[in-house]
């Protein structure tokens, strides 16, 4: 005869443990859909360069925005590597992504700028 499973031994509920004072607290999780809008804002400007840059074609100022465009795209990657960094961070590794976060928006800012 096999064993019935409807009746299981019930197991007891988990203690709960206190928290490790030494563990820090996570205070910027809910910042993670702000730091997820900077990004799509950018990868949105970004989509526009790209078209402007598909249209130029063989235009004799080309090589010029393809070393732009590829600036702009490793900002982005900054950008985007803050923003999956910092919901998770605390104290100063926090405050050197958020530096840097601002520095390649900043650089975002002016490529765009020479871009026009």
């Amino acid at each position: 005869m096999s064993p019935s499973y409807d009746i299981l031994p019930a197991h007891p509920p988990r203690p709960v443990l206190p928290k490790n004072p030494s563990y820090p607290q996570r205070v910027h999780l809910k910042e993670r859909p702000e730091l997820e809008a900077i990004l799509q804002h950018w990868d949105q400007r970004i989509a526009e360069a790209r078209r402007k840059l598909d249209v130029l074609g063989n235009a004799p100022e080309r090589a010029s925005y393809d070393r732009m465009y590829a600036q702009m795209l490793g900002s982005r990657d900054q950008i985007a590597h803050c923003v999956s960094r910092m919901p998770m961070e605390t104290g100063d590794l926090y405050a050197e992504d958020e530096h840097r976060l601002h520095e390649a928006v900043a650089a975002l800012e002016r490529i765009f700028q020479r871009w026009k």
